[in-house]
């Protein structure tokens, strides 16, 4: 990470240490950041705010107020927890969750991400949960967007995510490491599925490098990534047994 881009952060932690005052028990820097795949202004800075109730509610407004003054620095808007609520919530998100505490730096407090577990068979269920219900939003949008070459565009590329997820995921299932480059935890969850990986680094390259397509070449991508999303939902139920 950059000096100048590490400064921003600090600046921003600070802001909300001051804001929550004791209230902030930790601060965790999540996402493409803590990943070192930071991209410029086309990446997000992920934050998430560990305080001692979830239920503050009263702080809320101008909480959001400065939530919006440093969105348009390049900051998303940032998750607010309690400790309960993430150590409760770990069996209903384990996907998410996992990654925070695969890829995260802690800037300020106690490192709870570190210490969460979980059920190999939470992960499965809702990798298949994911992969099914990304599998049908993307059949939808080629039936309704099929004519519009940059929604197909976007669409394609918003998914990546739910595929770099679901590979984590995978791959901790299998008792496998999980690489910190996404390109290479696509790879290696692929090829537990049985999927060829070179669709899911297409899109992954797409998004990364904002590529234009035409409309037979965004066609293309579609029914290619429909029929490895059928396959690797396909390898998540089996693993039900």
């Amino acid at each position: 990470m950059d000096s100048a881009l590490k400064s921003k952060i600090d600046n921003m932690v600070q802001v909300w240490k001051s804001y929550w005052g004791e209230n902030l028990e930790a601060v965790y820097l999540y996402g493409s950041t803590a990943r070192d795949e930071h991209a410029g202004k086309s990446s997000d800075i992920n934050l998430m705010l560990q305080v001692k109730s979830g239920e503050l509610y009263d702080r809320w407004p101008e909480a959001s107020t400065i939530a919006g003054r440093w969105f348009k620095k390049g900051f998303a808007i940032p998750l607010v927890m309690s400790k309960g609520y993430i150590t409760s919530t770990v069996d209903v998100f384990p996907i998410e969750f996992l990654d925070m505490k695969l890829f995260h730096e802690t800037l300020h407090g106690s490192d709870l991400l570190s210490e969460l577990n979980f059920e190999n068979e939470h992960l499965r269920i809702q990798v298949e949960r994911e992969v099914k219900g990304k599998w049908v939003q993307l059949r939808q949008a080629a039936l309704e967007r099929g004519g519009n070459t940059t929604d197909m565009r976007n669409l394609l590329a918003m998914s990546v995510p739910t595929w770099v997820a679901v590979s984590q995921a995978l791959l901790v299932i299998n008792g496998k490491e999980v690489p910190r480059a996404k390109r290479e935890v696509l790879k290696q969850g692929a090829g537990l599925a049985g999927v060829n990986a070179d669709t899911f680094l297409k899109l992954e390259e797409m998004r990364r490098e904002r590529k234009a397509m035409n409309r037979n070449a965004a066609w293309e991508l579609l029914l290619e990534t429909l029929k490895h999303v059928d396959m690797l939902a396909k390898y998540a139920d089996q693993l039900g047994g």
